[in-house]
């Protein structure tokens, strides 16, 4: 007889399995996962069918075309005919200077650029400080789009994934139905929905820029983040002053070095300087010229005076403008996620963004403070997402008890 071993058989390996209550509650939160994308998709798809045709996106254009056209006539060539063909007639009217309620200035600025390809030019350095922006709808607008909807469609989708990013960091302290409510009620409010309809680089600076304060202050993912945070620079030039305080932040927490906040500073600086320097941007004085003054005609050909006293005047009405504006609802609902503490980091260094903003330029409009508004609603919802938590245990400890 032949002698039998011993042979030990392994049973298959199997995967954790699901007990049905907690596969319907994955089937229950995936449900709203798709609820939710599936209704800021609509949302996104109306934004699109109403952009705001900036007069802004018109210099983008041009900076656009200068990545493979450097003749100025051309450039204005094709970007003009690109508003007759791709902007309704309405708003082209307006995008041209021909309408009626503007001052004589407004509209004879954008008369002589639309018929003046050297004026246009003039124009192009004030916003060649968007220098990945502008390469970006140069990109886009390969894919045979064009200029005019390459610019809707950075915009609506920076719009799309800042809900879906918005969503996901509101889901790590509420519940998905509250996150669902919270995230929604967010992205529809006027200033969010005004960011994703405006042809301009705000919205997807916006999103690079929340997402770097995503991957620091959630995430706990510093390289990344600042990486981000330095990036978004480069697409608005005024993120300067958020990349500060978020440095700060991230040193007083022990999160880097002091050496490397300081040269992290230096380099968002240095960033600034370079790019209005290769931009052949024209000054802070013409920049504030433009903000508060009027719009000039031909900018490469002035000499701006602006004084101490135009600026407290102009602050004074841009505290007027931001009292008006949506600062204050959402500052108090900022004000509410201080209580749980978690998210001080993040009210403080965006406040201060703010803040600092408004000193350097004080004109207030809302699409420059979209991220302060998104960081409001996070903030808040921790505290409210605890709250949740919080009633959902006093329920199940009184039923126990009752058991």
């Amino acid at each position: 007889m032949q002698a039998v071993q011993n042979v030990t058989i392994s049973a298959p390996a199997r995967g954790p399995q699901l007990v049905p209550g907690e596969s319907r509650r994955s089937a229950a939160n995936g449900a709203v996962y798709f609820l939710y994308a599936l209704m800021l998709a609509g949302v996104s798809i109306h934004l699109y069918h109403k952009p705001i045709y900036s007069m802004d996106s018109v210099q983008y254009m041009g900076n656009a075309l200068l990545m493979e056209e450097t003749d100025p006539v051309r450039i204005h060539q094709r970007v003009y005919a690109e508003i007759g063909r791709a902007v309704p007639q309405m708003e082209r009217e307006f995008l041209l200077g021909h309408v009626e309620g503007v001052t004589k200035e407004y509209a004879e600025s954008r008369r002589e650029r639309a018929s003046n390809p050297y004026r246009f030019a003039e124009f192009l350095p004030l916003f060649a400080i968007r220098p990945i922006y502008n390469q970006i709808l140069w990109l886009v607008s390969k894919t045979g789009i064009g200029l005019v909807r390459s610019g809707i469609v950075i915009s609506v989708g920076s719009y799309f994934l800042l809900g879906i990013l918005l969503f996901a960091w509101l889901r790590k302290y509420a519940s998905p139905l509250l996150s669902f409510a919270l995230s929604f009620l967010l992205m529809i409010t006027p200033p969010l929905m005004a960011l994703g309809r405006e042809t301009t680089s705000d919205a997807l600076a916006t999103l690079v820029a929340f997402a770097a304060l995503y991957l620091i202050f959630e995430e706990q993912r510093i390289a990344a983040g600042l990486t981000l945070l330095l990036a978004s620079i480069y697409l608005r030039t005024d993120f300067v002053v958020l990349a500060g305080p978020v440095i700060l932040a991230c040193w007083w927490e022990g999160k880097i070095e002091f050496w490397k906040a300081g040269v992290l500073s230096l380099v968002a600086v240095a960033s600034v300087l370079s790019i209005n320097h290769f931009a052949g941007d024209y000054g802070i004085k013409m920049l504030y010229y433009r903000n508060f003054v009027g719009v000039p005609i031909a900018p490469g050909e002035m000499t701006v005076q602006f004084s101490f006293r135009d600026y407290l005047a102009a602050f004074r009405s841009g505290m007027t403008l931001a009292a008006e504006s949506f600062f204050l609802p959402f500052l108090l609902l900022g004000t509410i996620g201080v209580v749980s503490r978690r998210m001080t980091a993040l009210f403080v260094v965006t406040l201060t963004y703010v803040v600092l903003h408004f000193v350097v330029l004080p004109n207030w409009q809302e699409r420059w403070v979209g991220l302060f508004y998104l960081s409001m609603g996070v903030c808040a919802a921790t505290t409210v997402g605890a709250l949740q938590r919080d009633a959902a245990t006093l329920v199940m400890q009184r039923n126990a008890s009752r058991n």
